[in-house]
């Protein structure tokens, strides 16, 4: 009798003390929920994603802006492109707004047609630049567009993702369904490429690459004490590096050069404005130039500077 009581007991304040624990908002069997239905662990990823302008593929010599308004194919294969971008999420850019805005005749007919698809790219305002070549085929089996894809991130000039869709053969002659078909048949893995990559340099910043070299009649070496620490010059621009990078690899050292073939620097500045390879090469060339060999205070170390798309030169003379 004494048992049974004792069991019933037992069982009415374990009962109680459960009842207690749930009340407080313990659960032993799943975990509390937040009002929107998530464990307070989870987390949401948020993806940024970036503006784009689509302009097209040129060739040397040409004419830009006499190719975007004398050639309506072109104007409407890009018009598609742009359009499959808008219809994703993404904030556009009208390149043709831009073209028609620009007033310095310099960068629409210079002779230097070489520099002018970075130039555009990095004065497009855009985070990211898609260049859109196309060709129109007419045959007895039908018409077919091809059309290659190519996308920049604008501030290093960068190569993010390539593609190359076709449209199929249709006895047809409208260049925009041709082109829309074209471009939907790649846009998926296009842009998923795009911002995987896009993605990974908001997180760990943009690929950059950085080399020291010494001119032929330079009288100093790597190895040469520079500043009021008395470091090896080589020490002395890791050093600023590793501070003004989200990371770095060293491909090697010598008397004569010293080589970054990786650095990730920030997207933005501190202000928030677009750190392109420019701004962040001054930087360098302001921390080399303040630059003196311990043993000769009062001699400036001078350094001349190149850029080549994403790539970084300074020479020490």
């Amino acid at each position: 009798m004494y048992k049974k009581i004792s069991l019933l007991l037992l069982c009415l304040i374990s009962f109680t003390v459960l009842s207690q624990k749930k009340d407080n908002g313990f659960n032993t069997t799943e975990p509390a929920k937040s009002a929107n239905n998530e464990t307070p662990t989870s987390e949401k990823k948020v993806t940024v994603k970036p503006t784009i302008m689509v302009f097209p593929f040129f060739k040397e010599g040409q004419n830009i802006r006499q190719l975007v308004e004398d050639d309506v194919n072109n104007r409407v294969v890009m018009a598609k492109v742009k359009e499959a971008f808008d219809k994703r999420g993404y904030s556009t850019i009208d390149f043709l707004s831009k073209v028609r805005n620009l007033t310095t005749n310099e960068v629409l007919n210079s002779e230097t047609q070489s520099d002018l698809k970075t130039q555009i790219v990095q004065s497009s305002g855009a985070d990211i630049c898609v260049e859109v070549e196309f060709s129109y085929t007419e045959s007895s089996s039908g018409n077919d567009i091809k059309v290659i894809l190519n996308s920049y991130e604008s501030s290093t000039s960068s190569s993010l993702s390539n593609k190359v869709g076709f449209s199929g053969k249709f006895y047809t002659n409208d260049v925009g369904r041709l082109a829309a078909r074209a471009t939907d048949s790649v846009i998926e893995d296009f842009l998923n490429i795009m911002q995987q990559k896009f993605t990974d340099i908001i997180e760990n910043g943009r690929y950059l690459s950085l080399e020291f070299n010494l001119a032929a009649d330079a009288d100093i070496k790597m190895s040469t004490e520079v500043g009021k620490d008395g470091l090896p010059l080589s020490d002395a621009l890791e050093s600023w590096v590793a501070e003004n990078t989200k990371n770095y690899h060293i491909q090697g050292v010598t008397e004569l050069k010293t080589i970054f073939d990786i650095i990730r620097v920030p997207r933005l500045d501190t202000q928030g404005r677009n750190l392109t390879t420019t701004r962040y090469s001054l930087d360098i060339f302001r921390f080399c130039n303040a630059l003196f060999p311990t043993q000769k205070p009062d001699r400036k170390i001078k350094v001349e500077r190149l850029i080549k798309g994403n790539s970084i030169f300074l020479t020490f003379k």
